[in-house]
């Protein structure tokens, strides 16, 4: 006799929708349309005509690809061609695990808004072959960041264009030329995602504002860097263009790239990218600027480790923007350097070796007027020269803490103007100041007379009244 509960089981057991099967795709072109699980198993299909080898045709589509190898078979990476996975128009699709390689693109989608990428492996996309080697540098390998065009012939790993609200956590996207690629996508959300080890871009950004980009590992993004030789190519580990503001950018690794973040506004072929937080990231050992923010304006640059790169901070042609509490250690030409700025704020830095601590210039005469800076309670300690402005107006030094200097300040004639308040200068093994005109009373001088400090002096410098560097705590 059956009792009632084993009806009930049998009852529900017949009424459960049986599972939908799993899809084999075998050519390029398959459509795909709400949950949809891909059988595990690799799967070689070329997409020369590059609609994608799964096509999204719906909204709301839900990919499983785990377990799942989707390659193009194709071995010479720099002729790559096809997409992974396409997508055009639809809202909130859904792909996450396997890997997709050898494609121009592993995943490209356009338009939609809401999708979610996780847990893929995008690794062995499309990257040019470079020319150059170890012993001859070869121009024909500089990366183009003028022309938006280069996204679609570069190619990438992942490829947003004109998206909303995208989430994209633990992609891997690595051994390739580009990474990740935002092309006018707003409001994006990357995080935990590995695109290190690339030849061009980990993340690159054109026209995408309002971006949450943090905890990424996208180091060793460079290309063009030999014993031989050393130019970059316009690699990066970050690179944002053409009217990319108002992003946060946050606790990445940007190491041993060419440039850690580049933020290009190059003029007049590009636009510039304004009102951009860069927080506690990590672009040391950069082959060339840790960090580069050019023609722009309203950047904030805070807590961020800029050690051993030829720059630090490199922000020509920058307005108004922030250089505060950072840590640039070792740099080899100058910790922060820029031309043809004015209404910047450099301030609470902590810079300990290198030629040059802050050097603020302007070396061509039809460029920028180089003028309205605060230069506030940095440390500059083991430089060559401290503190160095050229063709500059009207700078306030305040609060600044130099010790172990070649030459603590420098300034030209036009400079005279510049205010000097509340400064201790410690030891310098030449000049605490060389200037050609100067007022410096008010500051702490680590010798305890006006007689030491004058011999350390070069130029009309007057330094009345005068202060020990005792009467500061020193």
């Amino acid at each position: 006799m059956i009792s009632s509960l084993a009806v009930l089981v049998l009852a529900l057991g017949a009424a459960a929708p049986a599972a939908a099967p799993c899809v084999r795709p075998t050519r390029a072109g398959t459509p795909v349309a709400g949950e949809v699980k891909i059988c595990p198993g690799r799967y070689r299909i070329r997409d020369t005509a590059e609609v994608g080898v799964l096509v999204v045709t719906a909204g709301a589509t839900r990919i499983d690809l785990t377990g799942v190898t989707l390659e193009s078979g194709d071995t010479a990476a720099g002729g790559f061609r096809g997409i992974g996975i396409s997508g055009k128009g639809g809202d909130s699709i859904s792909i996450r695990g396997g890997r997709i390689r050898g494609y121009r693109f592993g995943i490209r989608l356009d338009g939609g808004a809401g999708h979610r990428l996780s847990g893929i492996d995008l690794s062995g996309s499309r990257a040019q072959r470079l020319r150059s080697t170890p012993e001859r540098y070869d121009e024909a390998d500089w990366l183009d960041i003028f022309r938006p065009d280069t996204f679609e012939t570069y190619g990438a790993g992942l490829y947003l264009r004109r998206t909303t609200g995208a989430v994209v956590t633990g992609i891997l996207a690595r051994g390739s030329q580009n990474g990740i690629g935002l092309f006018e996508s707003r409001e994006a959300h990357l995080a935990d995602n590995d695109v290190s080890g690339n030849s061009g871009w980990g993340i690159h950004l054109w026209k995408s504002s309002r971006n949450t980009i943090v905890r990424n590992n996208a180091s060793h993004n460079v290309r063009c860097e030999s014993r031989a030789y050393s130019h970059g190519c316009d690699s990066a580990a970050l690179l944002l263009r053409e009217a990319s503001d108002s992003n946060v950018i946050a606790d990445n690794d940007l190491t041993w790239s060419g440039d850690g973040f580049f933020l290009s506004g190059h003029r007049p072929l590009v636009g510039p990218s304004i009102a951009n937080l860069v927080h506690r990231n990590d672009a040391s050992h950069a082959y060339h600027n840790a960090f580069e923010a050019t023609f722009s304006a309203w950047n904030v640059f805070t807590e961020n480790h800029a050690d051993s790169a030829r720059y630090g901070f490199w922000l020509g042609y920058s307005r108004g923007s922030t250089v505060r509490g950072n840590i640039i250690l070792g740099a080899h030409e100058a910790a922060v350097a820029i031309e043809h700025g004015g209404e910047n704020a450099i301030g609470e830095n902590t810079i300990i070796g290198g030629a040059i601590g802050i050097h603020l210039f302007a070396p061509d005469a039809e460029g920028d007027e180089s003028t309205l800076y605060r230069v506030d309670d940095n440390t500059i300690a083991k430089v060559g020269r401290g503190i160095v402005l050229e063709q500059t107006t009207r700078v306030k030094l305040r609060g600044n803490l130099l010790d172990g200097v070649e030459d603590g300040i420098v300034v030209d004639s036009a400079g005279a103007d510049t205010e000097l308040h509340g400064n201790v200068l410690l030891s310098a093994r030449r000049w605490l100041i060389d200037a050609v005109e100067l007022e410096a009373g008010g500051n702490y001088w680590g010798a305890r007379d006006p007689a030491a400090v004058a011999r350390q002096v070069r130029g009309r410098v007057n330094l009345q009244p005068f202060l020990s560097a005792r009467d500061a705590g020193y």
